[in-house]
């Protein structure tokens, strides 16, 4: 009798162990938390493709656990992002918001054009429109540089739009030729008083001559 009892209840056990096993793993396979979806927004529907096919090695992630680090790492690797914010949606979405960058002048690096952009990046991608407008780098630059220089153009009082090259020199200084043909001879230092200056001349006068040079410490040279 006890022997019976005994082997009813392997028996109970064998098929409750089974039953559980079956539907733990039916809740696994069917986790509502995997990452099924991502909306991205801010990059044309060609970049967007890219992106979602970088974000492929998370789908199906668990929304709680997704790897912020590995994410970001994915997002940061695009040339066209500036910013970026994640929301999560429950139970099984990702939104992501981007700022897209602005680029800003085209650099020639041994041999092969790259635009630069504002988030320090560079790409050889010329379907962007309106790359033709941008001003051309000579000479060797570091792309932190161009962006210091960027920066103190866009405090001296000069529009961006309006310059056609930068000339770049071994010794550390630039030219800047503008759309309306004057060329701005600039020293090494003190660069975003004497733009500021220089801007104020122009500006104030009726201006015809062709040549502004600042090179030498507190002077101002007009030339044809």
């Amino acid at each position: 009798m006890l022997q019976r009892k005994s082997k009813k209840i392997f028996i109970y056990l064998f098929f409750f162990i089974f039953f559980a096993t079956v539907n733990n793993h039916t809740i696994l396979n069917s986790d509502p938390f995997k990452i099924k979806n991502f909306y991205i927004s801010g990059l044309d529907n060609y970049y967007q493709k890219g992106i979602e096919n970088h974000l492929y090695n998370i789908e199906k992630s668990n929304i709680f656990f997704v790897n912020k680090e590995t994410l970001k790492i994915l997002l940061n690797s695009s040339s066209m992002i500036e910013t970026f914010h994640v929301f999560k949606i429950y139970p099984s979405t990702l939104n992501i918001e981007i700022k897209k960058t602005n680029f800003l002048a085209k650099l020639n690096i041994d041999g092969d054009i790259f635009l630069i952009g504002t988030n320090g990046k560079l790409t050889d991608d010329f379907t962007l429109s309106n790359n033709e407008k941008l001003p051309f780098i000579f000479g060797n630059v570091k792309v932190e540089e161009f962006l210091e220089i960027f920066s103190i153009i866009n405090i001296s009082g000069f529009k961006y739009e309006n310059i056609k090259n930068f000339f770049f020199y071994k010794s550390g200084r630039i030219d800047l030729e503008m759309e309306d043909n004057i060329l701005l001879k600039l020293p090494k230092d003190d660069l975003k008083n004497v733009l500021k200056n220089i801007h104020q001349l122009i500006s104030i006068n009726k201006f015809e001559k062709k040549i502004i040079d600042a090179r030498v410490p507190n002077q101002i040279i007009l030339y044809d």
